[in-house]
């Protein structure tokens, strides 16, 4: 959208000035008009904008890590948490790491593959939004649960009413007691 470009722009430009490289594009990607063309920040400090905020063009921002555990910590520090994606060698390393993510939707091996499913709820965690679409869930969003009875009897006590007799009152609980007594 022509005014998501300056926001780009601000996360690219302030990630630049913070000491990131652009692997690919930079500057003359932000040569204005109504699109960006794509940037590829490496080395982005991680209070950057461009890290701490969600940016919503075409860039992305890639820093090194020690190993899967600062990856994940890293990612689950953000306040964002819309979908993730993880690429391991296994299937099961990558379930077990998408396990520990804290996002809405996580996709190992593939870029958004649960948006291709459409029985699977998506929708963001923390700050990314509230609420589900698609799959059971997501149709629960749209619905107001409501509870409803109706008395099919009229009980020989009205335990409910200041029109029941006291006596008639105690009896009830007498047998309610009798009844719930452990013997």
């Amino acid at each position: 959208m022509p005014d998501q470009t300056a926001v780009v722009r601000r996360h690219v430009h302030g990630a630049l000035a913070a000491g990131a490289r652009a692997a690919l594009g930079g500057e003359e990607s932000l040569s204005g008009g109504p699109f960006v063309a794509p940037v590829v920040l490496v080395d982005v400090p991680e209070d950057a904008p461009a890290m701490t905020e969600e940016t919503f063009g075409p860039t992305v921002a890639v820093n090194a890590v020690a190993d899967v555990d600062e990856a994940v910590r890293r990612a689950n520090a953000s306040r964002y948490a819309l979908g993730a994606a993880v690429f391991c060698g296994s299937r099961r390393t990558g379930a077990a790491i998408a396990a520990r993510l804290r996002a809405g939707a996580v996709s190992v091996d593939s870029v958004l593959g649960f948006a291709a499913v459409p029985a699977l709820p998506f929708g963001g965690s923390g700050d990314s939004g509230f609420g589900r679409i698609h799959g059971a869930d997501g149709l629960r969003t749209f619905t107001a649960p409501q509870s409803v009875t109706v008395r099919r009897f009229a009980a020989p006590v009205d335990l409910t009413s200041f029109r029941t007799p006291a006596a008639a009152k105690a009896r009830a609980v007498a047998l309610m007691r009798w009844l719930h007594t452990k013997r």
